[in-house]
Formats: structure tokens, sequence, C-alpha cells
């Protein structure tokens, strides 16, 4: 599998452009006509191979004469534009041009004018030479492009699925964290609790719904203070003012009602929790029930 360095530099190499008339308009791959090899190899194998041709048209050119003279040029056109791209292809079209008119139209071993029939033949070489290798060459390009593609939607998809498994398995941990955190908060005698601003409870611990009889997730931003014995209200209110305006730790005292409509006496700190992007707040705490001296 690719590494993460492996996907930024394909991406890059094949970045998609939208020409600047329409934002709708189709995509094109940037490094299309890259698909042939560059440096000077491929002009040095179209060299050597339209040596070949022209060595093979001199051998029949006792057969031939006139005839033909630029097919065999039209061929190693084509094959080193398949092979080796679109420059080395057109230094064979120039090349073929030169020798099938010097050695293989009359007048022969002359640049002179040549007939109209040979000059129709000249003509046509270059045409229907040059009309071939340029659609040869967009026929490269485009399967090369769709190649590109390819990679490039290859590596986006193990990108993606690299990250749903760093995905499933950060929630996975943040689950086992939260059961972990659960487990050790229900094993305390105390109360603990978590509370936003708004007053709704992000935690409280089994303790308390266990003193006070209240069902698992029935309180709202006032379910606490309801708990709460009526006398005491204005107090802890005033406590967690303090704290949240100070940041400064203080002790919460207050009566809290039980399952049986009873009050116990509890009191613990509590303390401001700030968010990591300001004064997100939120109270921490924790209360007992005092023991009897």
């Amino acid at each position: 599998m690719r590494s993460i360095a492996d996907d930024f530099f394909l991406l890059r190499a094949t970045v998609l452009m939208k020409t600047p008339n329409s934002k709708h308009d189709n995509f094109r791959i940037r490094n299309a006509r890259r698909w042939s090899l560059g440096g000077w190899r491929p002009y040095a194998g179209a060299l050597a191979t339209v040596s070949l041709a022209f060595l093979i048209r001199f051998e029949l050119h006792p057969v031939l004469q006139s005839d033909y003279p630029f097919l065999l040029f039209t061929v190693t056109a084509l094959l080193v534009e398949f092979f080796l791209g679109l420059g080395p292809a057109l230094l064979v079209v120039f090349i073929g041009l030169l020798l099938g008119t010097y050695f293989f139209v009359q007048p022969y071993d002359s640049f002179m004018v040549p007939e109209p029939l040979d000059l129709f033949f000249v003509a046509g070489y270059l045409l229907i030479t040059l009309l071939a290798i340029f659609l040869l060459e967009d026929l490269q390009r485009s399967k090369y492009a769709l190649s590109l593609m390819k990679d490039v939607l290859q590596s986006r998809l193990e990108m993606l699925e690299r990250s749903n498994t760093e995905r499933m398995l950060a929630e996975r941990a943040a689950q086992e964290n939260s059961e972990r955190f659960r487990s050790l908060g229900a094993s305390f005698p105390q109360i603990l609790y978590m509370r936003r601003v708004d007053g709704e409870f992000e935690y409280l611990n089994e303790q308390f719904y266990r003193y006070t009889g209240v069902a698992p997730g029935a309180l709202g931003a006032a379910g606490w203070m309801l708990a709460v014995h009526p006398e005491d209200t204005a107090a802890v209110m005033a406590v967690s003012d303090r704290v949240g305006d100070s940041g400064v730790p203080e002790t919460l005292k207050f009566r809290l009602r039980m399952a049986d409509g009873s009050y116990e006496r509890f009191s613990g700190p509590l303390t401001r929790l700030d968010g990591k992007h300001g004064k997100d707040i939120k109270w921490v705490g924790s209360v007992v029930k005092p023991r009897a001296s």
C-alpha cells in the first residue's frame, strides 16, 4: 500500500484543471501530454528507425521505382508515435520528407520541384501522416489521462479507507474510555457530575440516581435544582456563579432530597472547566454526605 507521501505527490502530478471560461466546463489532466519518455533516447530511436526504413526502401527502389516513395516513412512515423511520442514522430516525418523527395521522387537525387503527380504524393504524405500521428497522439494522451485518473481515484479511495479505519479506531477508543470512566465513576461513593453553563448535565454517576431515586436521563435544566432543598438553591446558584466568574474552586454545601422524600446534607468541591477555544464554562464537582461525628 502506498504511503501518504506517495499519495501527495501522485495527486500533485495529476492535478485536475478547469478551463477559465466556466466553472462547469470539463476537467482535463495537465500531465496527459507526458505519456511518452523524455530525453534524447526517443529521438535516437527515431533516427535509428527512420534509417532502417530508408535502407529497406533504398533496397526496394529498383523494383518500386517512383511508386510508394513515402509509404515506409509513414508507417515508421506511426510506429514511432505509438512507442516514442509526438516529437520523435515529427522528426521522422521531416527526415522522411527529405529522403523520400531526394531519392525516390523524380528527378532522382535532386531537390528540384517534382512533377504535379509527384507533388501530389508529397503533399498527400505530409497530410495523411501528420493527421494520423496527431490522432494517435490524442488517443495516447486520452489513454494516459484515464490511467492517471484511475491511479488518483485508487489513491483517494485508499486514503478514505485509511481515514475511515482511523475514525473507527478513534470512536472505539473513545467508547472504551467512556465505559471505563463510567465504571470508575460508579465505584465511587461520592456523587460525581459535570454540568454545562445552561444547567444541562453531561455526566452524573449512578450514586446520584441511587440516592435521589430520579430516573436516569430525567434531569433537565432545572432538574438538579428541583432535587435541592428550596432553602439551599440560592446559595448553590451563588457559589456556581462565583466559580464561573472567577475560576476559583469553592466548596458547595446543600441538602439533597432522597428517594424516600427526606433531605440529606452533601458537600464537595466545585471547579470551573474552560474550553479549548475560550470561556466555554462547565462545572465539575463531587459531593458526599459528611460522616457523622
